[in-house]
């Protein structure tokens, strides 16, 4: 009898959910940590979880070609682990003269020159340096959704059942976590901090843009944790705070939107009850408030200018954010004819309010480390969350619009479909500028394909060619 109450126990804690859910937790402990090979461990046993729930899917075939891009990064960030295995230490270059930060605008300044470094200065490992730290930052951009080739990986399910809408969220956090922890290993790079910035910034923009045109408030908080996990990644590549306030805000903003899609898979039972529902509201805003502030009030001013154009491009998405939260978290009705107390509700309500005070207690822990901000930089950062909060404009008529919306608006088209559209060009822009890069590399490397027919014999006489070679070139030198 008891080995018949135990055989059902045994079997569920070997089913594929399980195993896939203890490698998917493993590997988000492991991302935790400091060290490439630690980070790709857990990119690993995170694409394997996702592997093994497709596997157990009823439409396997389709969930494992969905899912089959992980294997992208982690082989990326093995390849860097390798690397640093490989290569001695870096010599240490002299201290530069301090200069002050110039934040978002370094990307569209032209670099000062320097004057070449010597023979004596050079290393001769550069290149592999570069490469070791490219490759850690395709892994954390890639997983952040801010690559053409897994962009749209929010406006899917995941494979498991039940717990299918919240398993894309998970994904971003772990970019997030790849860039915080193996920060040392990609920001001292030649030109990579300019392009991580660049991309994240087009990554956060393109987040919110897709939020504020998906229906369903499941859909739109998978791509508000991409935005939000885009914003923490900024704040790293800038180097705003220290790591620790970077991911106090990160877990506030992104941590907030997972808790709160795991009560909407549960059945919306975060949005049941008016107080309960405010104070979701509330989290939602302070969270990306306090996420926004910190990076806006370091870009607003950048060598004693005003930086206008890096301030705009993102204070406009911050302010998105921020309308979609306050907005779109409207009260669940209660189907039920007699209320019942639910415990979860309370939970939902206690955790509500954590995740609004952790925004506010890690900008006070800045404050307390020496982070200065005058007050135009404070006004100017908070100003966008707090244009939020002004109630819905009136209906605007057709006679007050320009004349390049009049018909597009007297036809029927919307901000919504404006912003799907803006979406769909950028993605397709970038699809085929990825095909276009691939298809070159292709014709480049179809010499090296040319060289031997495939048949056995001819690849060792290949490999003995290229033996005779390495020993050759050498002494030629």
């Amino acid at each position: 009898m008891a080995r018949a109450l135990r055989m059902p126990a045994l079997r569920a804690f070997a089913s594929p959910p399980v195993w896939g859910l203890l490698a998917a937790a493993a590997g988000l402990a492991l991302l935790a940590y400091e060290g490439v090979w630690r980070a790709a461990l857990g990119v690993e046993l995170i694409a394997l979880a996702f592997w093994v729930w497709a596997r157990a899917a009823a439409d396997s075939r389709e969930q494992i070609a969905r899912w089959g891009w992980l294997r992208r990064p982690a082989m990326a960030l093995w390849l860097a682990a390798a690397l640093a295995l490989a290569l001695p230490a870096p010599p240490v270059p002299p201290a530069p003269p301090s200069v002050p930060r110039a934040g978002l605008a370094t990307v569209l300044e032209v670099p000062q020159l320097s004057r070449p470094a010597m023979p004596a200065e050079r290393d001769p490992l550069a290149p592999l340096r570069a490469l070791q730290a490219l490759a850690v930052l395709w892994a954390g951009l890639e997983l952040l959704g801010a690559l053409p080739a897994s962009r749209p990986y929010a406006d899917v399910t995941g494979p498991l059942p039940y717990a299918g809408p919240w398993l894309p969220a998970v994904l971003p956090a772990a970019g997030f976590l790849v860039l915080w922890r193996q920060s040392h290993a990609w920001m001292n790079g030649p030109l990579l901090r300019e392009l991580a910035v660049a991309l994240l910034a087009l990554a956060a923009a393109l987040a919110v843009l897709r939020a504020y045109t998906r229906r369903t408030w499941t859909a739109s908080l998978r791509w508000l944790a991409v935005f939000d996990s885009a914003l923490a990644a900024l704040l790293v590549a800038l180097d705003v705070v220290t790591p620790e306030v970077s991911v106090l805000l990160w877990f506030a903003a992104a941590g907030g939107r997972l808790l709160a899609l795991a009560a909407e898979v549960r059945g919306a039972s975060g949005r049941r009850g008016p107080r309960v529902t405010m104070l979701w509201r509330l989290a939602g805003w302070t969270a990306s408030a306090s996420l926004s502030w910190m990076l806006l009030a370091h870009v607003v001013f950048g060598n004693g200018r005003w930086r206008i154009a890096e301030y705009v491009a993102l204070a406009a998405p911050v302010y998105l954010a921020a309308v979609l939260s306050l907005r779109r978290v409207i009260e669940a009705p209660e189907r039920r004819a007699v209320t019942r107390s639910d415990p979860w509700k309370w939970v939902g309500g206690a955790v509500a309010a954590l995740v609004t005070c952790i925004g506010p207690a890690a900008i006070a822990l800045a404050w307390a480390g020496g982070m200065h901000v005058s007050v135009p930089e404070a006004a100017l950062g908070l100003a966008p969350a707090l244009l939020a909060l002004a109630p819905r404009p009136a209906g605007v008529r057709t006679d007050d619009l320009p004349p390049l919306l009049r018909a597009p608006v007297a036809a029927g088209a919307t901000a919504r479909d404006f912003a799907l559209s803006v979406f769909r060009l950028v993605v397709t822009l970038e699809r085929q500028l990825a095909a276009a890069v691939g298809a070159l590399l292709r014709g480049l490397g179809a010499p090296a394909r040319d060289l031997h027919t495939g048949d056995a014999q001819e690849y060792l006489l290949f490999l003995v060619g290229l033996s005779v070679l390495s020993l050759l070139l050498p002494l030629l030198r």
